[in-house]
């Protein structure tokens, strides 16, 4: 199956449903909290990740089977469900809704799909496989955590920190060219053997010498 990735922002702001409460239904509706959202999950009971995830309010939880309706107003929904008529339920209302919908292990009722993810603060690195081998995808989502470690995340905040320092000293033509000095640097080996402040009074020493152009 063909993809097109893309990073979805500002689902603060968005409408989000979970259908279900089991232990797939947790698994997406706290990818989707890290994301930002705070999911609506639908369904009678929860699972305990679930139930901790109400109890620290980063979902809210609607206690009752799915219904019609439910879908009004929403941007993103995954039905998460083992009961087929439900989700097929699910998806003909996102189609009517135009919202994108994931129905879980349902490729053909789906115009999203999720890949596997590492996070490292505002990295996100993804593996997908087009929905053919979630096993794959997993495997390479865990070498991918074992060779990015925080220290990743650390570094993109520093070089979001010294940005400023980048646009004010290189004209617009130089900027990737010193961007990537810093990146292909010691900067990781100072944030691994040292700390963030080494790493920053390196990074702005670096970028204080302004261009010559």
């Amino acid at each position: 199956m063909k993809t097109y990735p893309l990073c979805l922002i500002g689902l603060e702001n968005q409408r989000v449903l979970v259908i279900g409460g089991g232990s797939v239904a947790a698994r997406k509706a706290a990818s989707l909290a890290e994301a930002g959202a705070k999911p609506v999950v639908i369904s009678p009971d929860l699972h305990p990740e679930l139930q901790e995830l109400l109890a620290n309010a980063r979902i809210s939880h609607v206690a009752r089977p799915y219904q019609p309706g439910d879908l009004a107003g929403a941007f993103l929904a995954v039905s998460a469900t083992d009961d087929p008529s439900v989700n097929q339920q699910v998806w003909q209302a996102a189609q009517a809704e135009h919202c994108l919908i994931n129905v879980v292990d349902d490729p053909s009722r789906c115009n999203f799909i999720l890949p596997a993810v590492v996070r490292r603060g505002e990295v996100t690195l993804s593996v997908s496989t087009g929905g053919g081998s979630p096993a794959l995808a997993r495997r390479l989502r865990e070498r991918l955590e074992i060779e990015f470690g925080p220290e990743y995340g650390e570094l993109a905040s520093l070089l979001a920190e010294v940005r400023p320092q980048l646009i004010a000293n290189y004209p617009p033509q130089e900027r990737l060219a010193a961007a990537l000095r810093l990146v292909d640097g010691p900067l990781l080996d100072i944030l691994r053997q040292e700390n963030y402040a080494a790493a920053l009074s390196f990074a702005l020493a670096e970028l204080a010498v302004k261009s010559t152009l």
